[in-house]
């Protein structure tokens, strides 16, 4: 069962930092967990997808596009250069400082033949007790509650297991969906817009923070309200369709 409550810890986890981790959803409809070599080729696909990463044009392998690529804007995502991310993000784990999970649907969910990882989620940097948090999915799995589901599981498990007890989210100003997401779903409040220039595109910031008190106080629960929902909801309908 997952768990019902929120325990800040004062460190990251040693046993996170060097082992996998595996992580239950809310819902029962996901697993979270530290990248898989079978996660490689869906998220090469997702991180090229032009719908997926609209609004994340700034994203670019570790070693950049090269030349060639550069000059044929051929900015698609190769399974090495997911691998090459993989590799950074599974050295800042080891020191503290990154905890990012893929996200798996699962087909008892989905009724697909075979599990599906869907996108990536987590903290790419964690600063002292501060953690940075952001979301990717395939364009397939939008307006499904996927993102609350995982978004929400990822937030346990930080302040459980990884030291942190503050949350920061960023998001372009013309991000609708995320805007969205932070304001009316988890009802949390505009922290401040910033002009922002990243691998050469520019654009206008906008930051949303929240801390272990007020998570516990009333974000989980409204999180938790919404993802009922969509149970409920799911159950209805599978019901209709068996009538």
């Amino acid at each position: 069962m997952f768990p019902s409550n929120s325990v800040s810890v004062s460190c990251f986890d040693e046993i996170v930092k060097t082992n996998s981790v595996t992580i239950p959803s809310y819902l029962g409809r996901l697993i979270l967990r530290t990248h898989h070599e079978d996660d490689t080729a869906n998220l090469a696909l997702v991180f090229s997808d032009s719908f997926s990463r609209r609004h994340l044009s700034f994203l670019q392998p570790p070693n950049g596009w090269g030349d060639e690529r550069e000059r044929n804007n051929n900015k698609q995502w190769t399974e090495q250069d997911f691998l090459d991310r993989v590799k950074v993000q599974t050295e800042a784990r080891t020191n503290g400082k990154s905890c990012v999970l893929n996200i798996v649907l699962l087909a008892t969910a989905s009724n697909e033949k075979n599990d599906r990882c869907i996108g990536t989620t987590g903290f790419v940097k964690i600063d002292g007790n501060t953690g940075y948090l952001g979301i990717i999915t395939h364009r397939d799995t939008t307006r499904m509650g996927y993102a609350t589901e995982a978004l929400y599981t990822t937030i346990v498990f930080a302040f459980e297991k990884l030291g942190i007890n503050k949350i920061v989210m960023y998001t372009d100003e013309k991000n609708e969906e995320m805007r969205g997401w932070c304001e009316k779903t988890a009802g949390l409040k505009l922290f401040g817009k910033n002009p922002m220039e990243i691998n050469g595109y520019a654009f206008t910031e906008c930051e949303y923070q929240f801390n272990l008190d007020e998570w516990n106080h009333s974000i989980k629960k409204t999180l938790e309200f919404k993802m009922n929902k969509i149970n409920t909801n799911e159950k209805l309908s599978l019901i209709s369709t068996e009538q």
